[in-house]
């Protein structure tokens, strides 16, 4: 019967492969054969909860290296295991040093790559270590009327020292996963006093508020400032949860400001839609949607006239479970009991107020992230003047010991008194003994103290000798999940150095107060948020790839992974990683993988191809729910994805250290995978499929990549954002792509004979302003 002539050339050329003595040499032919430990797939090496023996480190590096895997990621990590071992080994005892030391020993003996994670946890670089004054910040303020004309002497009420996100919101960590609960470091420091003209008076009366069912409601609560007073909103079957709001008398309202306390999962989704209404000669008429996030929202509207109005609390589809991997929605409603559809509706702050303000401040000003800052520009009334430039003061040097002593011109003044306090993010999931702040994204001199003192404890392990070429060589830093901070002590020299002017009279639009018009307000708080992301990649990332380089160690670096997390360019994020790095998901056989994910590869693959980095590393083939439920013949769709998109290091997660053998088929990263471990039942027979993904990765290393079209993400979103929920639609479908940044833009193309050219080596046919590149500087 005749071969088909394909497979008569597969035939072929596997006949020829393997017949080494009848070949020339080749390097490809020989790295295809027997791919070198460049091209052999990593693996993240989780210690659980203390639960370490080194018989197990023994036998797991032993099994690691048989399968051929070409070296480990260390990660020290808490998810609520029992101690199964005799005695439970605490992060860096001395007993725990003894195990680290040991396991290098033998990673070492196998020629295995070792990698330590950027802190204890995964998520990101934060200890015990790290002093309140280091550690992240939030801008916060207090508020003074004063009547003009006449000399004030009094004290201003110092703003919130309270830990948390905004305000005086408390501290809440969700993803602390079984770390011993600790209470929040406080800390302050004053920053500026600056005073502005009232413009429009606040109004004196607190609406009487009650239920659609005539329960009464705290209206102090709701209209305070204050976010730990609350007003509950009862539930009854078959009516839309409503809040009534009625003043003596009609008022003018152009803002409102909503705060429902863990009803928006961080990384999730809301279950309501708040809707304003204002009752009319003809019924009832809708003001304005309000917006939920995980601090205040504000939202401002034009004029609107009434004696009555309501909030009605529309039912949305459940949100959707946190790491998009079918998490069940039990679990969602545990972590966060007001997402649950029929949970009594907690209200901290409902607030109607006659004063215009920047709609979504909060979110601007990076209280809380938002996925499309353009959205949110795009609500309230198109333009509306607000205090000039000119009329805001700068009273700093006027308050001594929190005491102001100043005569204002005539007229209604309003002082805010602004500081800073920590936001009280850890390090996660990390066990009790290495659990701290977080460290201050945007102070590289902070950053360098920690990340110094965080290689002294390795360096007290295995000797100083052993950090860099021989022993531990590289340092990786998982996906960022420490959530939103804009302040850092030095924020206004460094505003100035980047954005060219003063940030001291658009202070007022950080708290919400319209400066200028409200496009220049917006346009201030677009700069400050390109500040901050800007800060974040260079001060953060680049200065923890500066130390690294000083102690010999390769950075693995991702940075978003999914959706905004946090304010960042991820592009710019891993511009200083030796191997930038991604994220891919399992995903079901009837589904599809999530779209922000082939975002992130793309973005990964991108950093490497401009700035000429020759791997790419992805965490791959992670699952989450599905224990034990993914073999080679499953799992060979994702990793073949992952080469599709341009990662040729994939990097398994997760091989868990397994200190016992009578527990089978092993311990375990609580709901994550994939559950690639020496008990594993393929575990005898893994080497195939490693060799397979070596293989690929070996050819994939190999040149450089040729794309004709480098696609501009733009200045706002980050690549992941833009991949949020579907692919964008301007991608170019019958040629290759990489995304560039403004910052390659401005430092690593450049045009020489009609083509886009590189340092590293990439070479474009066009330029194509693609995603949020309709506003651009």
């Amino acid at each position: 019967m005749p071969v088909p002539i394909k497979h008569a050339l597969v035939a072929s050329f596997v006949a020829a492969l393997f017949a080494g003595a009848a070949m020339a040499a080749d390097p490809l032919v020989d790295g295809f054969r027997n791919p070198p430990d460049s091209a052999r797939p990593r693996t993240w090496w989780h210690w659980v909860n203390g639960n370490i023996s080194e018989a197990g480190i023994d036998a797991d590096l032993a099994w690691l290296k048989s399968v051929g895997i070409g070296g480990v990621q260390n990660f020290d990590v808490n998810l609520g295991m029992p101690t199964l071992v005799k005695k439970r080994i605490a992060y860096m005892t001395p007993e725990w040093k003894q195990a680290f030391s040991h396991a290098v020993d033998v990673a070492t003996k196998y020629g295995l790559e070792f990698a330590i994670a950027s802190s204890p946890g995964w998520s990101e670089s934060g200890g015990p270590w790290v002093a309140p004054a280091d550690a992240m910040k939030k801008l916060v303020w207090s508020e003074t009327l004063i009547a003009g004309g006449r000399r004030f002497t009094g004290r201003l009420p110092a703003p919130p020292a309270t830990t948390g996100s905004f305000q005086d919101l408390p501290h809440d960590e969700p993803f602390a996963m079984g770390a011993a609960s600790k209470p929040a470091a406080s800390y302050y420091q004053d920053s500026a006093v600056i005073a502005f003209p009232v413009q429009t008076l606040p109004l004196q009366e607190i609406p009487a508020a009650r239920s659609a069912g005539g329960e009464v409601l705290d209206a102090q609560a709701l209209a305070d400032d204050r976010l730990t007073t609350e007003a509950v909103l009862p539930r009854h079957a078959g009516q839309i949860p409503t809040v009534l709001l009625t003043y003596a008398k009609p008022v003018t309202l152009r803002t409102a400001r909503l705060f429902m306390p863990g009803a928006v999962p961080p990384f999730g989704s809301p279950v309501w839609r708040p809707v304003l209404e204002a009752r009319t000669a003809t019924g009832w008429s809708r003001v304005a949607d309000l917006p939920l996030a995980t601090v205040p929202t504000t939202a401002s509207f034009a004029p609107v006239r009434s004696r009555e109005f309501r909030v009605r609390f529309e039912p949305l589809p459940a949100a959707p479970d946190l790491i998009g991997a079918g998490a069940p929605g039990a679990i969602v409603v545990q972590m966060f009991p007001q997402a649950a559809p029929d949970a009594p509706l907690r209200l901290a702050m409902l607030q109607l107020s006659a004063e215009a303000r920047v709609s979504g401040f909060e979110q601007k000003a990076g209280f809380a992230v938002a996925l499309d800052y353009d959205a949110l520009d795009s609500q309230g009334p198109p333009d509306e003047a607000g205090v000039p430039r000119s009329k805001v003061i700068d009273l700093t040097g006027r308050m001594k010991a929190g005491t102001l002593d100043w005569t204002a011109p005539p007229g209604r003044w309003r002082v805010l008194r602004l500081g800073w306090s920590l936001t009280g993010t850890t390090n996660h999931p990390a066990n009790p003994e290495a659990t701290g702040l977080e460290v201050d994204k945007y102070d590289g001199a902070a950053v360098r103290r920690y990340l110094e003192t965080y290689l002294r404890g390795y360096q007290d392990a295995v000797g100083g000798e052993r950090i860099g070429r021989h022993g531990i060589s590289a340092l990786l830093t998982d996906s960022t999940e420490v959530g939103a901070s804009n302040w850092t002590a030095r924020l206004p020299e460094r505003f100035r150095a980047l954005r060219g002017y003063d940030l001291h009279p658009w202070l007022p639009a950080l708290a919400g107060f319209i400066v200028e018009s409200r496009a220049r307000s917006d346009a201030f708080l677009d700069d400050f948020r390109r500040t901050l992301a800007q800060l974040h990649a260079r001060e953060h990332y680049g200065t923890i790839a500066t130390v690294a380089h000083e102690h010999g160690l390769t950075v693995y670096g991702e940075a978003l992974e999914s959706l905004r997390p946090t304010l960042g360019d991820d592009l710019e994020m891993r511009a200083h990683a030796d191997i930038p790095m991604a994220a891919l998901w399992t995903w079901p056989r009837d589904g599809a993988p999530r779209t922000t994910l082939l975002g992130d590869m793309k973005g990964a693959s991108s950093v490497a191809h401009v700035r000429g980095r020759s791997a790419v590393a992805a965490e791959s083939m992670t699952s989450a729910f599905s224990p034990w439920a993914f073999a080679p013949s499953d799992l060979r769709r994702v990793v073949d994805l992952e080469f599709a998109c341009g990662i040729n290091r994939p990097v398994i997660h997760t091989s868990v250290h397994q200190p016992l053998d009578d527990k089978v088929p092993g311990l375990t990263l609580a709901i994550f995978g994939q559950y690639f471990n020496r008990h594993e039942t393929w575990a005898g027979m893994a080497r195939p499929w490693i060799d397979y993904i070596a293989r690929s990765s070996f050819l994939l290393q190999q040149g450089h990549d040729v794309a004709d079209v480098a696609w501009f993400i733009g200045e706002e979103r980050p690549l992941t954002a833009l991949f949020a929920h579907e692919a964008p639609h301007d991608l170019p479908q019958r040629h290759a792509w990489d995304a560039v940044d403004a910052d390659m833009l401005m430092h690593e193309l450049r045009v020489e004979n009609g083509i886009l050219v590189t340092p590293g080596g990439a070479r474009y046919a066009a330029l194509y302003l693609g995603g949020s590149s309709r506003t651009m500087t």
